[in-house]
């Protein structure tokens, strides 16, 4: 289905009945990325394509992939849904989406389920440093083309346990639908929503009024710390992690994901 939310066109898919859930994929997926997960939950599952990404939107303006304007995206998209309160799933750059929506629409946020996610980086050098690499990915996937992107940008150690986790056509597939995203979508996503051109929400997480769970993988050492270091900050926050998986263990473990998401939204 099509919805214009704050004057953005988000595709979205919605199945199910019961208590809306809002499950946000990371970067170069789309929703239907997250449906392994999603067929395992129970409620009323809401996967939109971000903007840029999937069959959404790809505006040239940069401001509607800030991650404040994303934020006001789904506000509108949940509202139309009439789905608020909505549990809220997050991976990766969904998770720092997701963290962004929870601290400035707190009232729309039941619980949040956090996979692989970060609150930013709060070393301006770093961030800055960041920034620089991420705008400099953005600009190579119109020089190289978005095939070529996508086989650089799952070449990366991160995402080794992953390809290990699945068959051969589940990573071609994978592959596939990655490519099959906007290239400008994609670049203009790296250089407004990226890490490095996030506004850090380390101060503000002692504010996170709605139950956290921090998923994580065992073998993705860097998230893990910072789960650890969220953890000891967010009031109402605990840490499930996941064995043998790497950064995405919604696809590398999804039964034991969804368990932990489950028994966490059962509670909350």
């Amino acid at each position: 289905m099509r919805f214009n939310c704050a004057e953005i066109g988000l595709e979205v898919e919605v199945t199910g009945t019961g208590e809306p859930v809002l499950i946000i994929h990371g970067f170069t997926g789309c929703g239907s990325a997250m449906a392994p997960l999603a067929k395992l939950l129970s409620g009323r599952r809401i996967l939109p394509d971000l903007v840029g990404h999937g069959r959404s939107e790809s505006p040239v303006a940069l401001d509607p992939y800030v991650l404040t304007s994303i934020s006001s995206q789904l506000s509108s998209l949940l509202q139309q849904l009439d789905a608020s309160p909505a549990s809220i799933i997050g991976y990766s750059l969904g998770g720092r989406i997701a963290l962004t929506f929870a601290l400035s629409h707190p009232e729309m946020v039941k619980s949040l389920a956090l996979i692989g996610a970060s609150p930013g980086i709060s070393n301006q050098q770093e961030r800055d440093l960041r920034f620089q690499q991420d705008c400099a990915l953005g600009d190579s996937i119109s020089q190289v083309g978005i095939r070529n992107f996508v086989d650089t940008w799952v070449a990366m150690p991160m995402w080794e346990s992953l390809r290990n986790s699945l068959t051969p056509q589940q990573w071609q597939d994978s592959i596939k639908q990655r490519a099959a995203n906007h290239p400008l979508g994609l670049a203009n996503s790296l250089r407004a929503s990226g890490t490095g051109a996030m506004s850090p929400l380390h101060e503000t997480l002692q504010h996170l009024a709605a139950p956290t769970l921090l998923l994580v993988g065992e073998e993705d050492s860097k998230f893990l710390d910072i789960a650890i270091q969220m953890a000891s900050t967010i009031p109402e926050a605990n840490i499930e992690v996941i064995r043998d998986s790497g950064h995405a263990t919604h696809l590398e473990q999804p039964d034991a994901t969804a368990n932990a998401i489950m028994k966490h939204f059962s509670c909350s």
